[in-house]
């Protein structure tokens, strides 16, 4: 549990990683003898889990989206032949397209191929162990399959991915990343909005998914102490009657760290703003979100609501619960960290948090960034409690080049002496790692430093950006900036991906359901 700390950069080794993706794999298949039986057992090695770059995540855009819309097309009206030779040919196109792979395989155990259903069911498992993986372990129309020599390799195999994931994920960075550049639209009552971003964990070159919200997540609270990741996502905007706009359905879930599995979602409607929040409840961590809901029609608005969730059967109930320390909150176009008040440190917090020093309580020493003021949210301990990450306020967070730009520093506990080790844009959001490093928000991407020198210990980019927990920002002017990474706002939303395919399928028939 110490190996990692959710949301901020760990760099050490995936255990699963080595050739790169739809590479064969480390062990050949062999038919081996069952020392528990007289049968025949295909010995399936674990292949590289997720992809090796962010990039590999968007294949609905890559070379195979023709052919696979095909085997979408041919999906809806059940022709099973037609399925396969538009999935093979999307998988000749792009062969990390996981639900090609995913797609193949189901129709090759749905017409009785079933001495060819390993090969798409490996990448599409090994993509996505947590998604499809563990699926096709529970799922009728693989029954057949998980009879024959391959099937039981592969099911026996599941114990050896469990493992390799879960190893990955402990030495692993977990980070809010973009598989594409974003254009987040200007104008419009009700907005469909695609962030393009989910959780992925990395670590050893590879990139593992945790959240699949159809692009929707905007940012992350890890629980302290604990292998749990909360996250807020949402899609569609709608328009108030005060103010800008607010969200119109916001999903909340969690992440176990230990497994990869996600629990169940809760939908909050009509949402202004939310600020999440881990408490400890009986010794058993509980979340905890304060809603201010969105301003409608009603001559009166409604009062705010404070909800415990209960990620794991996806319900939640009223509680007075109060929320303090490490928070995320979140609105239409911003989300941020929220971390006042931080113990152990003293200031003159203003109404935005911020302020000219502040005093480390312990050892009495006053910590000053010179004429830049500090940002009080983005104040955080080191795990061991000897120094103190923070970030200097931008001098004008809507504005462009250097009025935007803030500088990260470490002091040290005992004597007050601060060290820059970062400069970025105004969202920096500092987080540590357990081994004590420093990750830190740089443009388009994430970077680890060593707090004793200063010097980059790793550098995480991706696609159309990455960030430490949260894409956007709080502390922003009328017209709020867009986030750190986006590109320019454009007038209408931009044009959706079609859903990725949940393939449900039953005895007698395939179909695909959009998640």
């Amino acid at each position: 549990m110490g190996r990692l700390l959710a949301v901020m950069a760990a760099t050490g080794l995936c255990a699963a990683c080595g050739a790169g993706d739809g590479g064969a794999r480390a062990v050949e298949q062999r038919p081996v003898a069952d020392a528990r039986s007289p049968e025949v057992v295909v010995d399936v090695a674990v292949r590289p889990l997720g992809k090796s770059s962010l990039d590999g995540f968007a294949w609905r855009r890559g070379p195979g989206r023709a052919s696979f819309d095909r085997a979408l097309a041919a999906e809806k009206r059940g022709d099973l032949p037609v399925i396969e030779a538009a999935c093979r040919e999307a998988l000749a196109a792009d062969p990390g397209h996981l639900e090609a792979a995913w797609m193949l395989a189901v129709v090759l155990a749905r017409q009785g191929k079933l001495d060819q259903v390993l090969a798409p069911l490996e990448i599409a498992g090994a993509g996505d162990w947590a998604k499809w993986g563990e699926r096709s372990l529970e799922l009728g129309v693989f029954e057949a399959f998980r009879a024959t020599p391959a099937g039981k390799g592969w099911v026996r195999a599941a114990d050896d991915y469990r493992a390799a994931l879960a190893g990955a994920l402990a030495d692993a960075a977990v980070v809010v990343g973009r598989s594409a550049p974003y254009r987040r639209p200007r104008s419009g009552n009700d907005l469909r909005v695609d962030h393009k971003a989910e959780l992925y964990a990395v670590g050893g070159g590879r990139w593992i998914r945790l959240t699949r919200t159809g692009g929707g997540v905007v940012g992350a609270l890890p629980a302290p102490g604990r292998l749990l990741i909360a996250y807020a996502a949402y899609r569609e905007l709608e328009k108030q009657r005060v103010g800008g706009p607010a969200i119109r359905d916001l999903r909340i879930g969690v992440v176990d760290l230990a497994t990869g599995k996600v629990g169940r979602e809760v939908v909050l409607a009509g949402v202004d703003t939310a600020t999440l929040g881990w408490v400890e409840q009986s010794g058993e961590p509980g979340l905890v979100v304060r809603v201010d809901p969105a301003r409608g029609a009603a001559k009166a608005a409604a009062k705010p609501k404070t909800w415990a969730i209960d990620w794991r059967q996806g319900g939640k109930r009223a509680t007075d619960t109060r929320l303090r320390g490490d928070l995320l909150r979140v609105a239409a176009f911003a989300a941020a960290r929220l971390r006042l008040p931080v113990a152990g440190i003293t200031a003159d917090w203003d109404d935005a948090g911020t302020a000219s020093a502040f005093r480390i309580d312990k050892s009495r020493k006053v910590v000053a960034p010179g004429t830049a003021l500090v940002d009080g949210h983005s104040l955080t301990w080191s795990p061991d409690g000897t120094r103190v990450a923070f970030a200097t306020v931008a001098e004008d967070p809507c504005g462009d080049g250097a009025a935007r730009a803030i500088t990260v520093f470490v002091a040290d506990a005992a004597t007050g002496r601060t060290r820059a080790v970062g400069t970025g844009t105004s969202v920096p959001c500092p987080a540590w790692d357990a081994a004590g490093r420093l990750a830190i928000v740089d443009g388009d991407a994430v970077r680890v430093v060593d707090p004793a020198t200063g010097k980059e210990v790793t550098r995480i980019a991706g696609g159309g950006g990455v960030a430490t927990s949260v894409l956007g920002e709080t502390r922003a002017c009328v017209d709020p900036a867009p986030p750190p990474f986006a590109g320019p706002p454009v007038d209408e939303p931009p044009a959706d991906e079609p859903p990725e395919v949940e393939v449900e399928v039953g005895d007698d028939a395939a179909s695909a359901a959009a998640r």
